[in-house]
């Protein structure tokens, strides 16, 4: 029989019976495997809901959202199926994309999050309002 035909548990017992690996290395072998595994899973799902979020928002005419709805924006949670928890994790992974803009907002002016309670965090897509980075480097090629 060749390596290639065992499988992880038997080649694990048969490394352990050949006293190359111990049962407390194979046992962490497991978990370790077990939580690259699960790791593995969780980012997956998570871009699958990105993927959602993006597909949900584009050609629609609202562009303010926020993780729940409320008076002044769309939420999220009202357009996929997910956790509030992993609506947050992909908002914010979609605004360091560059797909949302991060802000406060307050009786219809947009402020600064750092000067604004959690509640009044919503997420902006204008897909017409280039990223902060994007505007920066077309005004240094402008002054070229």
């Amino acid at each position: 029989m060749t390596i290639s035909n065992y499988t992880n548990s038997d080649l694990l017992n048969e490394l352990i019976a050949r006293g190359i690996l111990t049962q407390s290395q194979a046992d962490s072998a497991v978990r370790k495997s077990d939580r690259a595994l699960a790791k593995q899973v969780k980012a997956e799902a998570l871009q699958a809901l990105k993927t959602q979020i993006t597909e949900a928002i584009t050609g629609g005419s609202d562009r303010v959202f926020s993780v729940k709805k409320t008076g002044n924006s769309v939420g999220i949670m009202d357009l996929v199926e997910a956790e509030r928890s992993q609506v947050l994790k992909a908002l914010t992974q979609l605004t360091e994309e560059g797909v949302f803009r991060k802000v406060g907002l307050v009786g219809g002016v947009e402020k600064p999050t750092s000067e604004v309670n959690a509640f009044q965090i919503r997420y902006i897509f204008d897909a017409a309002v280039p990223a902060p980075e994007e505007a920066a480097e077309e005004v240094a090629e402008e002054g070229k």
